[in-house]
C-alpha cells in the first residue's frame, strides 16, 4: 500500500516554489498581493477560514491512503445509528469535519458563496449557531427518523452500516437557506424555489430502498432548519450591513492623506 507519496512529492515542490518566489520578483510581489488578500478574507470570516482549514487538512491526510482505508477512516466518522449510539458527541461534531476528497470543489464554493457572506452580516457566533443547527438537527431528526419508523431488512442493515454520511453538507444548505432573508422577498423566494427544486431533485435521484443512504432527505431537513432560524438576522448588525457587498476586501491605504495645495507661506509637519 503506498501512503504518504503525496507528502513526500509536496516537500520537493514547496522548496521549489519558495525558491522562485525568492529569485522572481514579479512572482513574490503578485504572491505576496495574494496573501495579504486571504488574511484580510480570513479576518472577515473567521469561523469560515477555520472550518475550511480543519477540513482541507483531514482531506490531506486522506490522500495518500488506499480508497479501502480511506472509506475505513470515513466509517469511523459517519452518523450512522451505530456510532451515534456509541459516541454521539464526537459524531455529531466529528462528522463535519471530515469529507472525502472529491467534496473540496463543494467546500470552496461554499466557503466563498455563502459561508463568509452570512458570517459577514449577522456575525460569527450567529453563523456558528446557524451552521450547527443545520448539521446537528438535520442529523438527529434523519437517525430518529430512520430509528422509529424506518423498517431495515437485515441485507439493508447491513448496507446502511458501510454508509458513509459525513462533510458539512447539512450546516451548508442551513446557512444557505438563512442567507436568502438578505435578499428582497421576490429574489429570496426565487432563490429559496431554485434551492428546494436542485434538493427534490437530488433526492429523485436516490433509490433508498437499495442504497440505504437518507442524506438527501438531511438536505431537505437542514434546508428547513435554515429558514426556520430568520431570528438569528433580526439584529441591528444585520440591518446596518444588508446592503453592503456580497464579498468586500477593505484595500489597504496609505497612513498619510492625499496631497493638498498649499500656498507658499505654509508649512507642514509630520509631528503630532
Amino acid at each position: 500500500m503506498r501512503t504518504g507519496w503525496v507528502e513526500l512529492a509536496a516537500i520537493p515542490a514547496a522548496l521549489l516554489v519558495v525558491y522562485l518566489l525568492r529569485t522572481n520578483g514579479w512572482a513574490s510581489k503578485h504572491v505576496r498581493a495574494v496573501w495579504n488578500w486571504l488574511k484580510a478574507w480570513a479576518k472577515m470570516a473567521p469561523f469560515t477560514t477555520v472550518l475550511s482549514l480543519v477540513v482541507v487538512v483531514h482531506v490531506w491526510m486522506l490522500v495518500g491512503l488506499s480508497p479501502r482505508l480511506r472509506n475505513a477512516v470515513l466509517l469511523t466518522h459517519s452518523t450512522t445509528l451505530a456510532n451515534l449510539k456509541k459516541e454521539p458527541l464526537t459524531v455529531l461534531f466529528g462528522s463535519a469535519m471530515w469529507t472525502d476528497v472529491n467534496e473540496l470543489v463543494f467546500i470552496a464554493l461554499t466557503a466563498f458563496i455563502y459561508l463568509a457572506p452570512l458570517e459577514r452580516w449577522i456575525g460569527t457566533w450567529r453563523t456558528v449557531l446557524a451552521f450547527l443547527a443545520g448539521h446537528i438537527g438535520a442529523t438527529l431528526l434523519i437517525a430518529l427518523w430512520i430509528e422509529e419508523t424506518v423498517v431495515l431488512t437485515p441485507e439493508q442493515d447491513r448496507v446502511y452500516a458501510r454508509t458513509i454520511d459525513v462533510g458539512i453538507s447539512y450546516g451548508a444548505y442551513a446557512c444557505a437557506a438563512l442567507l436568502a432573508y438578505r435578499l428582497r422577498w421576490p429574489i429570496r423566494l426565487s432563490v429559496w424555489s431554485l434551492l428546494l427544486a436542485y434538493l427534490l431533485y437530488q433526492a429523485s435521484l436516490k433509490d433508498f430502498d437499495a442504497a440505504v443512504d437518507y442524506t438527501p432527505l438531511g438536505h431537505l431537513v437542514a434546508f428547513g432548519i435554515g429558514i426556520a432560524c430568520y431570528p438569528l438576522t433580526r439584529t441591528q448588525r444585520a440591518r446596518d450591513r444588508r446592503s453592503d457587498p456580497w464579498i468586500k476586501i477593505h484595500r489597504p491605504t496609505s497612513v498619510f492623506p492625499a496631497d493638498e495645495p498649499t500656498s507658499d507661506n505654509e508649512t507642514t509637519s509630520l509631528a503630532r
